[in-house]
């Protein structure tokens, strides 16, 4: 079985300006992020609430420019994070790190309903969002896997990829605005690396990387399987948003939602995501797609691109980033497995293949690494992986 390296690929840009990125929590998932130019200081308040069975929060962060230009940003503590239900019941989130506000356990938004976000910091400032109303969203009524040898284009270069294409059926009422996004399954084999050093299993549970002289001197890094089945999940990065400006009522057909590199040969479980967001909604993230796309930041965008739908309820002249979205879901679990793919030229991530410490003579090394639950690792077999 080909063994899976999987790690998050960073693209390091260096600009003269301030720069902030802002996370645009999309479901609730990974912050897409954004380079924006900047000198002051700006508070982003995100968040996606709907009915999936998902852990849902609100993230209240600070960015805050330095002489450096370095991004640094101060997480929000001590706030009180709401949502109101239309216009009266408030369910509270508790705060656990990092900016995190989460919402109960089980919470689910209902067709039909008003929610609006509040937050009050520590300081007494008080931030009210618009209310969104919970718009039904029709059903994925069918799909299309296709495997591209050059799907991805990467610098100059493309890898294969496996294209995942949806079909759908827009209402007739207009303002039913679209958004995908997706959550990735593949097996993975490797639990840990060390760098310049070997893993101890001690102390327990999560164990440690030792460093080892010799091992550093020569960049030496060893890889260490999993102790027990672990799954790696990835997000989708891109914004995916369509109007239904010229579809009301007639289907969709074909659209791409999913762009998968040809990780390993074994086979993979991909959650599509599809939402429908209010018209304001989607000219904020329209606005962020095609700067992110066109130039990889929102440099030339004005303004206004990074105001959502979050005031300063006593000062309206405040820069809030971020948006208060809400979405009913519908989910597709799609299994795909890659035999369409086989022989063609595998993408890893490290730039390299796994590098195994050497069994020692006894057989009590090199140990087993666990499998860490984390919003990007799991032990649990995802609902719809078939073995």
């Amino acid at each position: 079985m080909d063994r899976l390296i999987i790690t998050e690929l960073k693209y390091i840009k260096s600009k003269i300006v301030f720069l902030v990125s802002l996370a645009v929590f999309i479901a609730c998932v990974e912050p897409y992020n954004l380079e924006v130019v900047t000198t002051e200081t700006i508070l982003i308040i995100d968040g996606t609430i709907d009915d999936a069975t998902n852990d849902q929060f609100i993230t209240v962060k600070k960015f805050i420019p330095s002489s450096t230009g370095n991004i640094r940003y101060a997480n929000e503590t001590g706030a009180k994070v709401s949502i109101i239900k239309d216009g009266k019941d408030q369910i509270d989130c508790i705060y656990r790190e990092n900016g995190y506000y989460y919402l109960p356990l089980g919470f689910k938004a209902l067709v039909g309903s008003k929610y609006k976000l509040k937050i009050i910091l520590k300081d007494g400032k008080v931030y009210e969002s618009t209310e969104e109303l919970m718009r039904a969203t029709p059903e994925i009524t069918g799909y299309t896997v296709k495997f591209d040898p050059k799907g991805i284009k990467l610098g100059e270069n493309s890898i294969g990829a496996h294209l995942i294409y949806i079909d759908t059926k827009d209402p007739v009422e207009p303002g039913d605005n679209f958004m995908w996004n997706w959550k990735l399954y593949e097996k993975q084999t490797i639990c840990k690396t060390c760098s310049g050093g070997i893993f101890l299993s001690s102390p327990a549970p999560l164990g440690k990387c030792s460093p080892v002289t010799a091992l550093a001197e020569a960049g030496v890094e060893y890889d260490y399987l999993c102790q027990g089945n672990c799954w790696e999940i990835y997000y989708s990065q891109d914004l995916n948003v369509m109007s239904d400006a010229f579809s009301q009522g007639k289907e969709i057909k074909n659209r791409l939602v999913a762009s998968v590199p040809f990780y390993q040969e074994n086979g993979f479980l991909i959650e599509i995501k599809q939402q429908t967001v209010s018209p304001s909604a989607f000219q904020y993230l329209k606005i962020l797609a095609n700067q992110s796309q066109n130039s990889g930041t929102l440099v030339d965008a004005p303004p206004a691109a990074l105001i959502g739908n979050v005031k300063n309820i006593n000062d309206n002249k405040e820069t809030v980033g971020g948006y208060f979205m809400v979405g009913n879901s519908k989910i597709k679990r799609i299994w795909v497995d890659r035999l369409d793919a086989k022989g063609s030229q595998q993408y890893y991530m490290l730039g390299r293949k796994e590098n195994y410490e050497p069994a020692s003579a006894d057989g009590s090394r090199p140990p087993f690494a666990p499998c860490v639950i984390t919003n990007t690792r799991t032990p649990l077999k995802p609902e719809g992986w078939p073995l």
